[in-house]
């Protein structure tokens, strides 16, 4: 069930002004059907919040071969040079409804400050129930934030809590400006740095029933970069 197709497709995206690179996988595994039967009728989800973050839904951990497939495939798409480590694999549906969200879920996100770990998101439903989009912190000069950006983090949170933002974002605002956005795609993966700050996009299509054919899945993956 969980092995990946040979004969995947790779595309290069970069974020306008800037140098950074995403990579886009198309008909990344084999028998994505299964994967999605997994995902609707096996995989045991746990309530929001349950895994530790804020993501707004509910997420079960991939079974080990699904880890292995996803590190060979890491392994076929970067140079033989580089090596990596994968940390987790959640398989995510977004339950958690607009009106029901925290304040920190109405913002965009980074997964991480170090500028080795990355992350990939691997889509099984399409763009009607929405891709991924990517932000800049509108009073910060760079994309990307690091440890050293504390004071502009802080800055940046003070200012979302005071927009008193509702929803999803999904455009630009005073706060964030949307710099790129990636279409989802059933069985395309995107791999991105963890520490740009990104959202998923949630359209009108989405319904926030784990159980719902237009729930909205994929599965989320971190890894680190280990050279």
């Amino acid at each position: 069930m969980f092995s990946i197709n040979t004969q995947f497709v790779v595309s290069e995206s970069y974020i306008s002004g800037t140098d950074h690179k995403i990579i886009i996988i198309d008909d990344a595994f084999n028998e994505l059907d299964k994967i999605i039967n997994y995902a609707n009728n096996t995989a045991y989800y746990q309530p929001p919040g349950k895994d530790g973050t804020l993501y707004p839904g509910s997420r079960d951990e991939m079974p080990a071969p699904y880890y292995h497939a996803f590190s060979s495939l890491l392994s076929r798409v970067f140079p033989s040079s580089v090596e990596h480590q994968v940390a987790r694999c959640w398989l995510s549906k977004i339950t958690v409804k607009p009106d029901q969200l925290s304040p920190m879920q109405t913002m965009p996100h980074y997964d991480s400050l170090l500028r080795e770990d990355m992350a990939a998101v691997h889509y099984l439903s399409g763009n009607e129930l929405g891709g991924t989009n990517f932000y800049r912190y509108r009073n910060s000069k760079n994309l990307m934030l690091s440890k050293n950006d504390e004071p502009i983090i802080l800055e940046m949170l003070k200012q979302h809590q005071s927009s008193k933002a509702k929803g999803y974002i999904e455009q630009s605002n005073e706060v964030f400006e949307k710099v790129h956005s990636v279409e989802a795609k059933p069985n395309r993966v995107v791999i991105y740095s963890g520490n740009i700050l990104h959202s998923p996009s949630v359209t009108a299509r989405v319904e926030f029933d784990k159980k719902s054919p237009n729930s909205r899945t994929s599965i989320n993956s971190f890894f680190k970069r280990l050279n």
